[in-house]
Order: structure tokens, then sequence, then C-alpha cells
């Protein structure tokens, strides 16, 4: 082990390097194959230390999966083109599409909808802080006044959708689109679903 692994007082930078680590653990043994003492060794720390940080693999798992989702969220609302004048039924509809995208192009992501890996999915879409966290970022992209209650709301709904599509994907993006276009739009645009 390094000894030195928190001497430069930057402990606040200690979990971003075990979830560094569990993103090229992941990428070489799939998610279900990555154990504690291997996101330790492959951190370069203790168990010990890895366990102040994360108290089982349950909760590294949460950590990484919001971390990872917040920043790809954050990707897909930067890089949509600022139009205010488009519609907004459009640009919900580009900005989950693009979100199926980005995670099916990105190994370290795309890994967790492998079918191996359905069961830890299904756990972590149960976990409150990961669906919050990535729905209501998701949803302020395109609805940035909306109440955060009803944001929270919404952002379920996407995260849930969103999940469910790339673990059962459609027939292909044309399908996909049909099914966002017809269920989900109708639903996220009502403003009698959620007043603002």
């Amino acid at each position: 082990m390094n000894g030195d692994w928190l001497a430069d007082g930057r402990a606040e930078l200690a979990s971003e390097r075990i979830l560094d680590a569990v993103r090229t653990l992941f990428l070489e043994k799939g998610v279900s194959g990555v154990g504690m003492a291997e996101v330790a060794d492959a951190a370069g720390c203790s168990r010990a230390t890895l366990y102040r940080y994360f108290d089982n693999r349950q909760a590294l798992y949460v950590a990484f999966a919001g971390r990872e989702a917040r920043q790809l969220v954050e990707r897909v609302w930067r890089d949509r083109p600022d139009d205010a004048s488009a519609d907004r039924a459009e640009q919900l509809l580009d900005g989950v599409a693009a979100v199926l995208a980005e995670v099916r192009k990105t190994p370290h992501l795309a890994v967790w909808f492998e079918p191996a890996n359905s069961g830890i999915v299904a756990q972590l879409s149960n976990s409150s802080h990961v669906i919050d966290a990535i729905g209501t970022g998701f949803v302020a992209g395109y609805r940035p006044r909306l109440a955060a209650a009803a944001a929270r709301m919404l952002g379920q709904w996407v995260v849930r959708v969103v999940v469910s599509l790339l673990t059962l994907p459609g027939a292909g993006a044309d399908e996909e689109q049909a099914m966002l276009r017809n269920f989900l739009l109708p639903f996220l645009l009502d403003e009698r679903t959620v007043i603002e």
C-alpha cells in the first residue's frame, strides 16, 4: 500500500479516487465481479480506508452511479443547443435520446445494463438518492423554473423510463423514439400533471 495515500491533506478527494478505481474495475471485471478488497487494491488504499468512505458494496455502487449519472446529465444538457424558441417536447425527446445514446456508447456505463447486472441496477433504481439527483438534474435542463417537488417527481419518472429502455431496449432508435413520444412526453408536458 502507498503510505502517503492521504498525506497531502486532501481527504475530500479520497472518495473520488476510489470511484475512479471502481470505474476501471467495472470495465475489466463487470459490475457484479468487483469486491471491496479489489477496490481497495485498485485505489491503493487499505480496506479500512475504503470502509471509512463506503460502508459496503451497495453504498459504493450508489455513490458511483450517482456521480456518473450526474456527470452524464450535465454533459447532455451542456451539449444541447441553447434555443429558447425550440419546442419543449422536442428538447425533452432529444435530451432523453442523448442520455440513452451516451450511456450505450460509454463502456463504464453500458456495462451496468448487461443482463448479468440487472439485479444490481434494480437495487440502485430503488435508491432515492441516486434517482433524485439524476432526475432532478435532468428535469432542470428543460424546465429550470419547475418547483423542487415537481422536478423530483418528473425526474423519477424520466430515470425509470431511461433505465427500462437501457435494460430492455426497443427494437431500434425509431421504436424507442415512438415510445418516448407517445408515452413519456404527454405525461411530462401535461400542465395538469405537474403545476409549475
